[in-house]
């Protein structure tokens, strides 16, 4: 008999990764739903243009789930070109073909998942678990119709990269937005304006 495995995918710019990142991560291997859980960095997200460096949004994220049981995968980051789930996720079937994959995304990104590159190659290869975020509800009658997707209740923080940024830019306290370490890199790099 063949020993399957459960793996998320939470995938992300990660630009920079935030407490919200963290807390949903502790949350998903707290709900001992999946055998493994993979973070990947996006390396070239098609659909927007990060502000730091690939490189650094790696580093960033392993800094923040240090000690966590948690893989980071680089993929995106070592391959050329724009960052596809497609390709991700045909990379990690390679790899373990007789796991059963599922790619963690907020109920916001749902919406959108009809815009997602080669949707439906993607979604005969994974299924969705939503993570509901503070003012968006899941309306089912809008999501790409033959998607697999299930909810799971966790209580997502109302963080955003773009008020972690901000707050940064300004010099604003940010000891309640990101990790620790993540803002002692930020400062040392001297990304998004911190002084």
């Amino acid at each position: 008999m063949i020993a399957t495995s459960s793996v998320a995918i939470f995938g992300g710019s990660f630009d920079p990764i935030h407490n919200g990142h963290v807390h949903l991560i502790s949350s998903i291997l707290n709900s001992q739903k999946f055998d493994t859980l993979i973070v990947v960095p996006a390396g070239d997200p098609w659909q927007k243009k990060p502000h730091a460096s690939k490189e650094d949004r790696l580093e960033m994220t392993r800094l923040a789930i240090k000690g966590m049981k948690v893989e980071v995968e680089d993929c995106e980051i070592s391959r050329s070109g724009p960052s596809y789930a497609i390709d991700t996720a045909k990379l990690l079937i390679k790899r373990n073909p007789h796991a059963k994959y599922t790619w963690i995304i907020g109920s916001d990104a749902l919406l959108n998942i009809g815009t997602w590159h080669k949707i439906d190659e993607v979604r005969t290869l994974i299924d969705f678990l939503v993570i509901n975020r503070p003012g968006h509800v899941i309306d089912a009658s809008k999501v790409h119709p033959e998607v697999r997707w299930s909810s799971i209740e966790i209580t997502a923080l109302d963080i955003s990269a773009t008020e972690v940024r901000a707050a940064l830019a300004s010099g604003r306290d940010v000891a309640h937005l990101i990790p620790i370490e993540v803002h002692r890199y930020i400062t040392e790099k001297r990304l998004y304006g911190a002084a």
